[in-house]
């Protein structure tokens, strides 16, 4: 008869064998029963006219997925029953989850919402009143090259440049004038225009109308 220990030498191989099997067969088996579904969708507002570009669709699971491309389209393979999520800057998010009964392939429609946000009101201007902000900007203290860049833009030195200043223009130099000029139209009528509280000669001519009425 062999000792006790003997036999649980011979038998611990065999079950550390079987354990290590194990897993092997449940990832074999979970393989078979995954459902792939080739995921292939349009990305569009709520009235269906316009497609959405840039658009996230991720799994919300793990996280994983990708971006619609400049026709709001994508096509990516995701497991059935997932969850997907859709996300857009200026939309509300949606979840939808995979159908497993639409075979591995499937072709839809994800409609957006617009999202709305409402900003509270921004007052831009600290003075309460127009006569004091009037005041506060009469009452500045200005050093020397400040009060030359004002003066520099003054009307009447402008004038009097374009009344000294020679006329040497190439036919080149004319003719990017002229192109300058035509973007400068195009952009006034189709895009958006130039803020004037960027514009020195609108500050100059503010301050020197201001300066002017209190004189009178």
């Amino acid at each position: 008869m062999k000792p006790l220990w003997k036999k649980y030498y011979l038998i611990l191989p065999l079950a550390i064998a079987l354990l290590a099997c194990l897993p092997q067969a449940a990832n074999a088996q979970d393989r078979e029963d995954l459902h792939i579904v080739q995921v292939s969708g349009l990305v569009m507002n709520a009235d269906s006219t316009q497609t959405i570009p840039g658009v996230h669709v991720f799994n919300k699971r793990s996280g994983r997925g990708d971006i619609t491309d400049y026709k709001g389209w994508i096509s990516k393979a995701f497991l059935a029953g997932e969850t997907l999520i859709i996300s857009a800057v200026g939309f509300k998010n949606r979840e939808v989850v995979i159908p497993d009964d639409v075979g591995d392939r499937w072709t839809v429609i994800f409609a957006l919402e617009e999202d709305y946000v409402d900003l509270g009101e921004v007052e831009v201007n600290p003075f309460p009143s127009e006569e004091l902000f009037k005041e506060a900007i009469l009452a500045m203290n200005l050093n020397e090259d400040q009060q030359n860049v004002i003066n520099s833009f003054a009307p009447e030195v402008i004038q009097e440049l374009i009344r000294s200043t020679p006329l040497q223009a190439s036919p080149s130099a004319n003719y990017r004038f002229m192109q300058n000029q035509q973007f400068v139209n195009l952009q006034n009528s189709a895009g958006p225009r130039a803020n004037p509280l960027l514009n020195p000669f609108a500050w100059s001519q503010f301050i020197n109308s201001l300066k002017r009425k209190k004189k009178k």
